[in-house]
């Protein structure tokens, strides 16, 4: 259980940091900086950063499940986390509290 812990970690952190660029760099410059300048064309280049969010947020979901369910999380944490990876900077917070409450829960592992 505690590679999958690690592996969910790595996953979350890859998941927010993709989430936070794409969300937060990219679509801003590809929508809002003036038509045919380079932030604008770095804005839509980047872009691309959206599918690679689609395939860690699908491989981060299956561990998050199976992660829950070693751990017997309640179905509300369960969700919490597997919906985190889709509100921009939220999943930071919601890995701290997965770290914490795993940490308290098996000492052993950690």
């Amino acid at each position: 259980m505690n590679k999958l812990f690690v592996a969910y970690r790595v996953l979350a952190l890859l998941v927010g940091v993709l989430l936070a660029f794409c969300s937060l760099v990219a679509l801003p410059l590809k929508y809002l900086a003036p038509d045919g300048s380079t932030l604008q064309t770095f804005g839509e280049n980047a872009s691309i950063m959206w599918v690679a969010h689609g395939w860690v947020f699908m491989i981060y979901v299956v561990v998050a499940f199976l992660l829950s369910r070693a751990a017997k999380w309640t179905t509300g944490f369960t969700i919490l986390a597997l919906a985190a990876g889709l509100i921009p900077l939220l999943i930071f917070w919601v890995e701290h509290r997965v770290a914490q409450r795993f940490k308290a829960e098996h000492p052993e592992l950690v």
